[in-house]
């Protein structure tokens, strides 16, 4: 029944009958498909709004969350995730999401590649691009071709060349990319430089596990976001706690290792420093 509403031009029906990917939204509903394609550069133009300009004479940090999968705990993943990268870093007001599940797909933008160029964009107008890090965090299910995008009219894969791409060709210099998905260590390759920091849940060769869909976080959300990324403790500690958490919760589950994969370029980790030396003192962002 969900491959036949999806394959119905114009329609896009979600509710307790008929789900999106096997996530009912919270009261049944109908939405017109063209209506949603529509009003997705009214939505992301909303939430770029949101975006703080660049400081004169700071380092701003800004962040772009991507749930790819319409299941609740991608969901709960991107706000989780987000909210404790800026109990770390100042990103209050220089944060844009985009989500693809029922309960949001009226209010905020769905994943979709053009979306996520879109927002790439957005951000770096605003940013100033030498001097500013951009935090980019991505959940979903993952395969070896990459990132799984999950729409009301199709599933696609974002590439890692099509992310290293797009941030390539907005110039921004500085960023952070933390990827959880099975097999997202494809991702190190085209993004790891001097000037980046990438983290992903899993090697190129093996899955991430704790994606049920009544689960509050993956496992490397779990690990890496709600108990290692404290203030005051570096991405590379926290990483490396996560690795230690997640392998033995592997081994408790005789799961084989998914092996997440970390590249710290030294420019942006002595960038970064300060602002996790004005946490460990208890100075404010």
């Amino acid at each position: 029944m969900l491959r036949a509403a999806l394959l119905v031009p114009g329609a896009l029906i979600l509710g307790t009958l008929v789900t999106w990917a096997g996530e009912p939204a919270p009261q049944p509903q109908v939405l017109n498909l063209g209506q949603v394609i529509q009003a997705q550069p009214k939505l992301l133009k909303a939430e770029a709004a949101k975006v703080a300009p660049h400081r004169q004479g700071e380092t701003d940090i800004y962040a772009i969350g991507i749930a790819g999968w319409p299941m609740d705990v991608f969901r709960k993943e991107v706000d989780g995730g987000l909210a404790a990268i800026g109990a770390v870093l100042p990103i209050k007001s220089r944060t844009v999401r985009l989500i693809n599940h029922p309960a949001t797909v009226a209010s905020i933008p769905l994943a979709t590649e053009q979306n996520f160029a879109a927002a790439v964009h957005a951000v770096g107008g605003a940013m100033d691009k030498n001097n500013d890090v951009l935090v980019l965090l991505m959940t979903s299910h993952g395969d070896r071709n990459g990132f799984g995008l999950r729409l009301p009219f199709r599933t696609i894969d974002l590439t890692p060349n099509e992310v290293a791409g797009t941030l390539d060709h907005e110039g921004i210099k500085n960023r952070i990319v933390i990827v959880s998905a099975c097999f997202s260590g494809i991702f190190v390759p085209p993004l790891q430089n001097d000037n980046t920091i990438v983290m992903t849940a899993a090697d190129a060769n093996h899955t991430s596990f704790g994606c049920a869909p009544e689960n509050d976080w993956t496992y490397f959300g779990d690990a890496f976001f709600r108990q290692a990324l404290q203030p005051g403790t570096d991405f590379r500690n926290a990483f490396d706690h996560a690795r230690v958490l997640i392998e033995g919760w592997e081994l408790m589950d005789r799961a084989p290792s998914s092996n997440p994969q970390g590249s710290f370029g030294p420019a942006l980790v002595a960038k970064l420093a300060p602002f996790f030396g004005r946490a460990r003192t208890g100075e404010g962002r």
